[in-house]
């Protein structure tokens, strides 16, 4: 069955006292993702990695309400602007994008994904700088930039990122003094402790006590 196919037929089997989640398992689907996604509106997770998919990611994603997971990783073909409209989906709490060819800058918009505790865009063609707004984002626990192209320093608003975990800049063309608030996440007393963050080496950062290695 054709993938546009599937989410028609997903789509009008769903009831509204229902929750679906779509995984299509690594078998080499192909084509483009189709915006009839968005009319599946109690759809909470999408598993989609390890294919052929090209294009882009279709905006009408952002009228998925019920969205909690979405990853699309490892399908080189795939890319483009990552979709502002991950913005408007208000239960993210997953978002898996890496090793495809996504490429322009962070959506600042995806700071308003109040309960995303998972972001990864690690391998992919991404630029820019980091939105301070991603400061807003108090469940992150991990967070991927690595392998992109990222410029300017690290945003000392990330640091409010209180539950923060592992962080990942390393291998993009990010430089200057790592912000003294951050260091302090990796020493909270009882508190989570940021366990892995790495760095590229312009990046001035004290190892091991902030920075955990350079790369």
């Amino acid at each position: 069955m054709p993938f546009k196919d599937l989410c028609r037929k997903v789509s009008s089997s769903s009831s509204t006292s229902r929750r679906c989640t779509y995984t299509p398992m690594p078998s080499r689907f192909e084509g483009t993702l189709p915006a009839e996604l968005g009319e599946m509106s109690n759809l909470t997770s999408v598993f989609l990695g390890h294919n052929e998919f090209r294009g882009t990611i279709p905006a009408e994603i952002g009228r998925c309400p019920n969205l909690k997971e979405f990853q699309i990783d490892a399908s080189h073909k795939i890319g483009g602007p990552i979709p502002t409209e991950f913005g408007k989906l208000p239960n993210l709490e997953f978002l898996k994008l890496d090793t495809c060819a996504f490429n322009g800058t962070l959506p600042p918009e995806l700071a308003e994904c109040q309960k995303l505790y998972f972001l990864d865009v690690n391998s992919n063609d991404l630029g820019g700088r980091i939105p301070t707004e991603f400061g807003k984002l108090g469940n992150m626990r991990t967070l991927g930039l690595a392998n992109n192209d990222f410029i300017g320093g690290i945003p000392a608003e990330l640091s409010q990122m209180a539950q923060l975990e592992k962080a990942y800049f390393q291998n993009t063309d990010l430089d200057g003094v790592m912000p003294q608030e951050i260091c302090n996440l990796r020493d909270r007393g009882n508190q989570t402790v940021l366990e892995e963050l790495i760095v590229p080496c312009d990046v001035e950062c004290e190892i091991p006590t902030c920075c955990t290695r350079c790369s």
